[in-house]
């Protein structure tokens, strides 16, 4: 009987294999189903999107992660993925948890199943290194959501951050929560946490260093709000996500 190396690769585990996009920081992977819902993630793409874990992401669209002007790009793109085409190289704007844009490098490729059928989409994306615009979708907000981006850790008021805007302190409120569906003290403790969670993972700093890094007034305030925001202690997130 003849070798036949395609049989004996179906035969194999891939989980193990998947959980190498976990060590590529800097890179998203992601496979979808024929409906465009996600099946896998990496640790970088659920970091995007500032979720506890993986399993957080299956079964959503990128309507559900995305604003509707770049959702809808990607999910004309993953019709074209489903009908055979490849996607190599695209440059694309990706968003992130609070909306912030980047341009993006993209590939996508048709996945088959076992009977060499089309049965959904696999990708990847990096950030370009040098192109930051546009950065924020909203231009009257844009100076305020810099500052907080540049040092989440300062000391920030709504009026302070109103001033940047050149907006009254209830206009700038009322704005920011028409377009990021929050308030303003409530992003930026998301935007420290979404931090300090990705720097749990990257970095050796301890726990306390990383509570100071990013704005909190101490360790035992940093792991409650840590907790109730991705369902663990920075110390077990840790070690969940960091491989060892």
């Amino acid at each position: 009987m003849s070798w036949n190396p395609g049989k004996k690769l179906a035969t194999l585990r891939h989980e193990e294999i998947e959980s190498l996009f976990d060590y590529l920081e800097e890179t998203q992977f992601w496979i979808k189903d024929e409906n465009a819902r996600y099946l896998r993630v990496n640790r970088a793409f659920h970091l995007n999107y500032s979720l506890p874990g993986s399993e957080d992401v299956v079964g959503l669209t990128d309507f559900d992660l995305s604003p509707p002007y770049l959702a809808r790009q990607f999910f004309e793109d993953d019709m074209r993925v489903l009908s055979g085409q490849r996607i190599i190289g695209r440059i694309e704007l990706v968003g992130r948890f609070d909306q912030v844009t980047r341009w993006f490098r993209t590939s996508k490729v048709p996945v088959r199943d076992l009977k060499g059928c089309i049965a959904g989409t696999a990708g990847v994306t990096r950030e370009l290194p040098g192109l930051r615009a546009p950065g924020f979708p909203v231009p009257e907000l844009a100076p305020a959501l810099a500052a907080l981006q540049h040092d989440p850790s300062g000391a920030w008021t709504n009026s302070v951050l109103a001033r940047l805007a050149g907006l009254s302190v209830s206009a700038f409120e009322r704005k920011f929560r028409r377009h990021l569906h929050t308030s303003p003290m409530q992003f930026l403790k998301r935007l420290r946490l979404s931090r300090a969670a990705a720097s749990l993972v990257q970095t050796d700093c301890l726990v306390s260093e990383v509570a100071v890094a990013e704005g909190f007034c101490d360790q035992a305030h940093f792991t409650r709000e840590f907790k109730l925001a991705f369902g663990a202690t920075p110390k077990v997130w840790r070690e969940r996500h960091s491989g060892g």
